[in-house]
């Protein structure tokens, strides 16, 4: 998204939706968990323009409208990161659907009045929608994240200022009323932003990135080292949660590829070369497609990873981190398309502990520490930490400039990529790059060090301890902001009382994720100049 033109939208987007004198909106006096909280919501119109909908047996169209809500400074791909929603509406397609006009090739045209209720939390915030065309086992699933984005097939669409134009442009949707300093908040009395209009009629024309890890090693760097499963113990139960406290699942088939955070290389050409790699294949391993599709997983084409200077645009929002003045290659990575990003996950907390150290915890507990590890860190206090990789054809990667600085070349659609891990690590403080993302760096090989350029605000060298350490997830997205990420609910959760039906439900390959180990740096590695060291 244009941040420019946002901001000068801004002030016609408070006269649009200005909330003064504004309705009320509260929880009912027996709502919860806090009836006496304000509320806010969103009204207005949902226009669909686009493919007839699919019927059922009975000629009732199928599935329903999803109304995502996100704020403004953390929109989802490819505008931004965000990954979940601040909150979920749905709509049935036999209410959306109730009156439709045929227009021309087949398509129809219909509209219905909306509510975005039980907003917590005054803000500006956008909307994404889409129709999901299909029946409730393969459909939209709200917190079964391998269903929660839509497919191909589905229409698409939002709140956007021209419905026709190429690339949207989402509206900034002001909630509740100035505070005078240039934020918003909720009244007692609530609050309504009223005549906001959702259009949908862009059908989605691309599959999910769904990839696995490679078995095969990558030829070269430093590959990540799958963690092998622990035998059982005698103690029953044991073993499994031993594994959970280290990969965040109790199944032997998940994994944890392991990379050290330090780089053990003290020369340049040596350091690019022991960088972290890791091969990834489009799709699923084949004895996984069929489990996959009774979760409801839907496979199309076979999924592959298109790559080619000519097609893979700057990400709006990212930067590459070589700012006024350059810095080395091994810190000027294209952040082009599809992105790889490392998302750092929950690490436990005392009370979760307890439970992982626990030699027959209760299944249910056991299912809820493991679900928690495997979100991203949101615990008081912290900041977000993410990694990114950089995506390049599978070739082998005998030339590291093919790399940092790839030829022009047209889309070459292929079943395997190379992602490769540079050193540094960002803390995400806010929306804005420039200004809220600090870069987190190791030690460095001293020609290295001495020639990096400046890096954002708050920089620092984390000294001898490297990268971040702990769990992450590894999420793929597109340049039209399809994502898949790693762990997902497919993987195979082995918990004492499994639940029936989990054994054909389930992909091992789907269970992974990367586990930063700290290590010591190479003697003679140094912090860039410049930026606090830890």
């Amino acid at each position: 998204m244009n941040r420019p033109r946002t901001l000068l939208l801004a002030p016609l987007l408070l006269a649009a939706f200005g909330c003064g004198d504004a309705p009320l909106d509260r929880d009912r006096e027996d709502g919860f968990p806090n009836h006496n909280a304000p509320l806010a919501r969103i009204e207005g119109t949902l226009l669909y323009e686009g493919p007839a909908p699919s019927l059922d047996r009975e000629g009732t169209p199928l599935g329903r409208v999803v109304l995502l809500l996100f704020r403004a400074d953390n929109p989802p791909p490819p505008q931004g990161l965000a990954t979940t929603a601040e909150s979920v509406q749905t709509l049935p397609a036999s209410q959306v659907f109730r009156s439709l006009i045929p227009t021309a090739g087949g398509a129809v045209r219909a509209s219905v009045p909306f509510v975005f209720p039980n907003i917590t939390a005054a803000g500006v915030y956008q909307l994404r929608a889409f129709y999901s065309n299909r029946d409730e086992r393969t459909g939209f699933h709200p917190i079964y994240g391998v269903r929660s984005q839509p497919v191909r097939g589905d229409v698409g669409g939002g709140a956007v200022l021209d419905p026709r134009a190429a690339v949207p442009t989402f509206i900034n949707i002001p909630v509740g009323v100035p505070n005078g300093n240039g934020g918003y908040t909720l009244p007692e009395t609530g609050a309504v932003t009223s005549d906001v209009t959702v259009f949908l009629g862009a059908p989605i024309t691309e599959d999910r990135p769904i990839f696995h890890v490679s078995p095969s090693p990558p030829d070269r760097g430093q590959t990540l080292t799958p963690v092998a499963f622990e035998p059982r113990p005698s103690a029953p139960g044991a073993a499994q949660v031993t594994y959970a406290s280290r990969t965040g699942f109790s199944a032997p088939e998940s994994r944890a590829y392991e990379l050290p955070s330090n780089v053990p290389a003290t020369d340049v050409l040596g350091f690019l070369g022991a960088l972290p790699t890791l091969t990834l294949n489009g799709g699923l391993p084949e004895a996984e497609v069929q489990p996959a599709a009774n979760a409801g997983v839907l496979f199309g084409n076979p999924i592959s990873f298109a790559l080619g200077t000519v097609y893979r645009a700057q990400h709006p929002t990212l930067f590459a981190p070589n700012l006024a003045g350059g810095e080395p290659p091994v810190l000027r990575f294209p952040w082009v398309f599809p992105l790889a990003i490392m998302v750092k996950l929950h690490e436990p907390n005392a009370e979760e502990r307890a439970v992982l150290s626990s030699a027959s915890p209760d299944p249910l507990a056991l299912a809820r520490v493991v679900s928690a590890l495997n979100q991203p860190e949101r615990a008081p206090g912290t900041v977000p930490v993410v990694i990114f990789g950089s995506v390049a054809p599978n070739t082998g990667l005998q030339d590291f400039a093919s790399i940092v600085r790839p030829s022009p070349a047209p889309p070459v659609v292929q079943p395997s990529v190379r992602v490769v891990f540079p050193p540094v690590a960002f803390e995400i403080r806010g929306s804005n790059p420039e200004r809220d993302w600090a870069a987190v760096v190791p030690k460095l090989p001293a020609p290295i060090a001495a020639a990096a350029g400046p890096l954002p605000p708050g920089s620092r060298c984390a000294g001898d301890r490297g990268l971040p350490s702990g769990r992450y997830s590894l999420t793929i997205v597109t340049a039209r902001g399809a994502t898949w990420s790693l762990p997902n609910e497919l993987a195979p959760h082995s918990f004492p009382g499994r639940v029936a039906g989990a054994a054909v439900t389930s992909a091992s390959s789907q269970g992974a994720v990367i586990r930063v180990v700290p290590s010591m740096p190479a003697a003679g590695n140094v912090c860039p100049a410049g930026i606090p060291s830890d």
